[in-house]
């Protein structure tokens, strides 16, 4: 696939490990995604530190690369956007966030399968892509 910029590609490799790594970590047992759970509701401080850092990893990203010219660039502007939400979301209303999580702890060996098959796909997005300054897309 042809993207506008080669930040792109690189973004899509980046978030594809992170996928990845979540995915298999998972499946390995090496994530308790209930004790997580938990964990963030005993404590507020860490809900807020976390929902902090995702919120700056999002801001940034959408701040760098807040680009919709193509499929390749929408999903990686999306990725940020979504994080920046939920960053937000943990800071200030974490209770809606953590219930939906918690309906998916029930099903995390196939949350986590389809985490390290996401994660693979953006690998190979970005690592098969072609960055083409010059073709129709627009940059914004």
């Amino acid at each position: 696939m042809t993207t506008a910029i080669p930040l792109t590609l690189h973004l899509l490799v980046l978030i594809g490990v992170y996928e990845l790594a979540a995915g298999v970590a998972g499946l390995a047992g090496r994530i308790n995604w209930a004790a997580m759970l938990d964990e963030f509701e005993r404590s507020p401080a860490l809900s807020f530190i976390t929902g902090f850092a995702v919120y700056i990893l999002g801001g940034v990203l959408v701040l760098v690369h807040n680009i919709w010219t193509d499929v390749l660039a929408g999903i990686v502007s999306a990725v940020g956007w979504i994080a920046a939400i939920e960053g937000v979301l943990i800071m200030t209303v974490p209770g809606p966030l953590l219930a939906f999580s918690r309906r998916l702890v029930g099903n995390s060996r196939l949350i986590s399968a389809f985490a390290a098959v996401f994660g693979l796909i953006l690998i190979l997005l970005g690592l098969t892509g072609r960055a083409d300054p010059t073709s129709n897309m627009v940059i914004s």
